[in-house]
C-alpha cells in the first residue's frame, strides 16, 4: 500500500536545496505576492489560517507577523522542528499553533478563513483525498490556496532535453529519497477535481514560468534579482501560468 511521503529524512536536504536556492526564493515571492493581492491580510481583523503540509512555514511566520492566527500542520516532526526554530523568541510566536500529524487526522471544524496546501498534492498516495477534505476546515466564504507540481511543465522540460524515452514510458516520478515529487499533476485534473468537490478557481499563477527552462545562463538570466523580477512580472499572465513548474490556484466555494 502506497503511503504519503514523510519528509523526516529529507528535511535538511529540502531546506538547503530548495529554500537555499533561487528556486525557493521565486516560490516564496510569487506565493506571497498572490496572498497579498487576494486576501485581506492588511485589515485589522485577524484571519484564521490553516497550513496543511506547511514544511518550513516561511509564509506562516510572515502571516503571523501581520497579526493573523496560523495553525501549522505537517506529517514530518523534523520539518516542524525546523520551522519552530525560526519562530522561537519572535513576538508573533503566540499567533502560531502547531499540529504534528497527517491531514487526514485533522478534525472537521469549518473554522478557518484560509486553508493553504502548497506542494503537498504531488507527495500524496491519493491526491484527491486532500481536495476532498478542504471544505471540512473552511468557513462558508473561506479561500483555498493550493500549489501543485505541474505535469505539463515537466513534460515540456523533458521535451527540451530530448528525454523522449521518459515521455514515451510515462516515466515522470522522481527517484525514491529525492526531492522530485513522485506524482506530477495535470491542470485539467486538478480543476475538475476541485469542481467536483464544490470549488472554483478565481486566481492562478505559475511558479518558475521560464527560469527552469534556461540552459546556459547569460545576460539577465545570470542575475538572480533580474530573474525574480521577470518571474513575478509574467507569473500571473497567460500563457505563462501554464508553463510554471508549479501552479498556484486560489479557490472559493461555488
Amino acid at each position: 500500500m502506497a503511503l504519503d511521503t514523510n519528509f523526516d529524512d529529507l528535511a535538511t536536504h529540502f531546506k538547503q536545496r530548495i529554500y537555499g536556492s533561487r528556486k525557493g526564493a521565486i516560490r516564496l515571492a510569487v506565493l506571497w505576492r498572490d496572498l497579498l493581492q487576494n486576501l485581506p491580510l492588511e485589515q485589522e481583523k485577524p484571519l484564521r489560517i490553516l497550513d496543511i503540509g506547511a514544511g518550513l512555514a516561511q509564509l506562516d511566520l510572515k502571516l503571523a507577523d501581520l497579526g493573523h492566527q496560523v495553525c501549522i500542520n505537517d506529517l514530518s516532526a523534523k520539518m516542524l522542528a525546523l520551522a519552530k526554530e525560526q519562530a522561537e523568541g519572535k513576538s508573533f510566536a503566540k499567533q502560531l499553533t502547531w499540529q504534528h500529524g497527517a491531514f487526514q487526522d485533522l478534525e472537521p471544524c469549518h473554522d478557518y478563513d484560509v486553508v493553504m496546501a502548497h506542494a503537498v498534492l504531488e507527495w500524496l498516495a491519493e491526491p484527491e483525498t486532500l481536495i476532498a477534505k478542504l471544505g471540512d476546515f473552511l468557513q462558508q466564504n473561506g479561500v483555498v490556496s493550493l500549489m501543485f507540481y505541474n505535469f505539463d511543465a515537466l513534460l515540456f522540460h523533458n521535451l527540451l532535453r530530448g528525454n523522449f524515452n521518459k515521455i514515451q514510458n510515462n516515466d515522470f516520478a522522481g527517484m525514491q529519497g529525492g526531492l522530485t515529487p513522485p506524482k506530477p499533476l495535470k491542470l485539467a485534473w486538478v480543476e475538475q477535481t476541485l469542481q467536483q468537490h464544490g470549488f472554483e478557481v478565481f486566481y492562478q499563477s505559475g511558479i518558475r514560468v521560464f527560469s527552469d527552462y534556461v540552459g546556459v545562463r547569460r545576460g539577465g538570466n545570470d542575475d538572480d534579482a533580474a530573474v525574480l523580477d521577470m518571474e513575478l512580472q509574467y507569473s500571473n499572465q497567460q500563457p505563462y501560468v501554464q508553463m510554471g513548474r508549479y501552479v498556484h490556484y486560489m479557490c472559493k466555494r461555488k
